[in-house]
């Protein structure tokens, strides 16, 4: 599901509801690790039952991004393997960051605080392409795909319970 939602949303995507700005050599990576604490958020902000491990999910997500990306993406995420290790060392950090900022989302949603859910949102976005504070053009342009993510959380937690039922 992160990679899916990746896919359909990076520069050069058909459908992508925004024009992102990957100005870091580990922008792309960092994305990646953004899906994936997009994804992480939706099963667990759902899961009223408390079905879900946690730790688990975060680890084993963790894992594989790490692994894929050193082994496999390389090229994809970082342009060359040589500035990817810092990067891939740096994920567990990358995605408890996001996974931070995304414990706000749960309450802003019960309160029907759509605005404060779309800048949280296209913050963390704009955390993946530059490390300098986002200008209000910077929030402008990524509040469309914030609202295209915000209205997908349910269906990636339903997809989410889905794919581990089988």
């Amino acid at each position: 599901m992160a990679t899916n939602l990746y896919v359909h949303t990076i520069p050069g995507a058909e459908d992508a509801p925004a024009r992102l700005q990957f100005d870091l050599l580990d922008s792309r990576f960092r994305y990646m690790i953004f899906c994936l604490s997009t994804v992480i958020t939706a099963a667990l902000a759902y899961d009223e039952k408390k079905q879900i491990q946690p730790e688990e999910l975060i680890e084993g997500c963790l894992h594989l991004v790490t692994g894929s990306a050193a082994e496999h993406f390389a090229q994809e995420y970082f342009g060359d393997s040589a500035s990817s290790h810092d990067s891939v060392d740096s994920a567990s950090a990358y995605l408890q960051e996001f996974l931070k900022q995304w414990s706000r989302w749960p309450q802003l949603e019960k309160e029907g605080r759509s605005a404060e859910k779309w800048e949280l949102i296209s913050s963390m976005i704009h955390t993946t392409e530059s490390n300098l504070p986002a200008e209000n053009s910077d929030m402008e342009r990524l509040s469309k795909l914030a609202l295209w993510i915000d209205c997908r959380l349910p269906t990636m937690r339903g997809a989410f319970i889905e794919l581990a039922n089988r």
